[in-house]
């Protein structure tokens, strides 16, 4: 169904889903959360568990935080019906996220930053990467946002474009300096494209 969006947010709607707020002028694409609960592989008990080579495996118990499990079969430790023991996993891949920003530069200029950012969960801090954060997705979102709105505004059009490597060096620093603090590192974060409104295309067309 669909809800009216808010005065001062857009909400992204999927058919299926409805995903969370974003801030005016921001767009990503939908995605699923990073973390998700698992089960064992027998019925009625999480005794054993297999965990995938490209995932992290984290055991509850009581749900509690106990420890992580390494790829493979597992015996977790005694269980009942799931009630003592449950388990939490979270990729090890390096994910992309996609992020669009519009702002204005120095010369009144609006313009959509298009940024890649690439990260993935750092092996000694699964623990914080899995319980610290809520919306991995949505707090990388918001430093883009904040990065490429204040650099971006204090350059000419032109400016923007020669020193597009600045913004994308800006954008990690900020990210590495944040997230690591969650247990993610930041690998690349790279503005893919500089899109200026559409009277600004043609008019620099018709030249």
């Amino acid at each position: 169904f669909w809800l009216k969006p808010f005065r001062h947010e857009q909400l992204i709607r999927h058919p299926t889903l409805l995903l969370w707020p974003v801030p005016r002028g921001t767009y990503r694409l939908p995605s699923f959360a990073m973390q998700q609960q698992e089960r064992g592989c027998l019925p009625c008990t999480n005794c054993f568990v297999t965990v995938p080579q490209d995932k992290y495996f984290a055991v509850e118990n009581f749900g509690k935080f106990s420890h992580i499990l390494s790829p493979g079969l597992s015996f977790a430790g005694p269980d009942c019906c799931g009630c003592c023991i449950s388990f939490r996993s979270i990729t090890s891949r390096v994910e992309q996220n996609d992020v669009n920003v519009q702002t204005k530069t120095k010369d009144n200029v609006f313009v959509t930053a298009r940024v890649a950012v690439q990260q993935s969960v750092r092996p000694a801090n699964v623990e914080d990467a899995m319980y610290r954060l809520a919306n991995v997705h949505a707090q990388i979102d918001s430093y883009v946002s904040d990065v490429v709105r204040s650099s971006v505004p204090h350059m000419t059009l032109d400016e923007a474009f020669e020193k597009k490597d600045d913004i994308s060096q800006a954008v990690q620093s900020k990210l590495e300096a944040e997230m690591g603090a969650y247990g993610f590192q930041i690998h690349k974060a790279l503005v893919t494209e500089l899109v200026p409104n559409n009277d600004v295309v043609q008019s620099m067309n018709e030249i």
